[in-house]
Formats: C-alpha cells, structure tokens, sequence
C-alpha cells in the first residue's frame, strides 16, 4: 500500500495515533490523551514510523498532539507502578527496552523530523522531542522539563549525550539537577526549539517550513548515522545496560 494522499489513522490497543500526508509531509498526531509513554505507546509509535517509511512517499516528518495543553507528559507512571506491584519486571524492562528503540529510530530516521510542541513536554516525552531534527513549540503554554531528579530514576550516558545535542550546558545542568520547568520562550531563546507561536497558528508555522524540506531520504539518513553516531552507541551499550540491571523505580 502506498499512501500518497489523504489520511490513515493507526489505533493501537493503549493508544491512537492519526496520520495525514499532505504534499510529501506526513502529520502523525498524538491522540492518547496526556500522550504518557509505555509499553503500547512505544509500540504504535514504532509501528507507525515503519508505515510512513514503508508505505508513503513522505520526506519530512511532523508529530503533533491532539491534546490542547499537553504534547507528552513523559513516562506513564502509573502504569508503571501498576506493573511493578504486580512483581511484572518484565514488562518494565520491555517497556525501557522499547522506548530506547524508539529514540534510536527516531535519530536514525531517513525523514527530516518536526515536532510541533503544543503543549507541555515532561521527562521522557521532552527526551523524545530532543530526538527530532528540528523542534517548534508553543508560546502561550506549556512547559519543557525533565524532573527525573525528582522522580528518582537515573538520566544515563546516552541520554545526557542526546541532550547535549540539543541543550546548552547551562540549561542541561539546570534541568537535570533541579529539575526546572522552562517557558517556551525561554527553549527558544537557548535555541533548544527553533521558534515558539501561538496555538492558533503553530502548525500553520511549522508546515511552512516542513513543506520546503524536499530532501532525498538517503542522504539524510546517511547524514544521521554520522552525527548521532556517539549518541546511538551509547544508547545501545550505557542505557541498555542500566536497563538489564533494573535501576529504575518509580
């Protein structure tokens, strides 16, 4: 199946995810609420950037929120300690396991990727936005912040490297150790997005610029593999590790 038009909408057992091809840009929307990380999430997040590699004809790449207020709360913890009272360490490391697959596949995806922030951005969810080639947000609400120092569980070798990528020291330093919530303009003005608008016009934005990104898929795959090179080796050894051992709790 080649979708070249129109729209296709994926809809998982936990979650739903809605995709629009429109001139070459595939528009996938969040539509699970709070859009909260786990175990189905990562699995229709994954499914779905292997239906738009394998089955469109897209270049670019744009991930919004149906969420007025929220783009993604990060982990969902309440599954999580749901699983984890019930003894089931499996399905947490699977779950670890899957969401260090999706920011591999999203930092090695052939596509110029965009994500249209609409909200707040917490924890694993403001990590995943980092593992987008270009980031938009919006200005009139919403906070960026990753308060894994408050949650308790560690930010480890190939997550600091991913953003690092993206943060400068100071900002990093600060969201990592305080764990303190950033005003989308506060983002823009350390670059971390590439510019904040109001709600009502932030796709319109973000389209304009996705709309003139017409670039060949393998180059920018090809380009990939070599600038995360260090993140995606530290993801696979590091972060994989930490996951085996079992060092996270909620």
């Amino acid at each position: 199946m080649d979708i070249t038009g129109g729209s296709w909408i994926y809809c998982g057992n936990v979650s739903t995810l809605e995709l629009e091809i429109r001139d070459r840009v595939a528009i996938v929307t969040m539509a699970a609420g709070e859009n909260r990380l786990n175990l189905g999430m990562c699995a229709a997040l994954l499914n779905m950037l292997d239906k738009v590699e394998r089955e469109t004809d897209a270049l670019t790449l744009v991930v919004k929120s149906a969420h007025e207020r929220v783009w993604c709360y990060g982990f969902d913890t309440d599954w999580i300690k749901q699983i984890q009272s019930e003894g089931n360490e499996a399905s947490l490391k699977e779950f670890l396991v899957r969401d260090l697959e999706l920011r591999r596949r999203l930092l090695l995806f052939p596509l110029i990727t965009v994500a249209a922030i609409n909200g707040h951005v917490f924890g694993g969810g403001a990590i995943l936005s980092c593992c987008f080639d270009f980031r938009f947000m919006r200005s009139d609400r919403g906070f960026f912040c990753i308060p894994a120092v408050d949650l308790g569980y560690p930010v480890v070798s190939g997550t600091v490297a991913l953003l690092k990528q993206v943060l400068p020291v100071h900002m990093l330093v600060d969201a990592m150790l305080t764990g303190r919530r950033f005003t989308g303009e506060e983002v823009a003005s350390a670059r971390v997005v590439k510019a904040t608008y109001t709600n009502d016009i932030l796709l319109d934005k973000v389209m304009e610029f996705a709309l003139h990104l017409n670039k060949d898929r393998g180059i920018i795959g090809k380009m990939k593999e070599v600038q995360n090179r260090h993140i995606i080796h530290l993801l696979d050894t590091e972060d994989l590790k930490t996951v085996q051992a079992g060092i996270f709790r909620v």
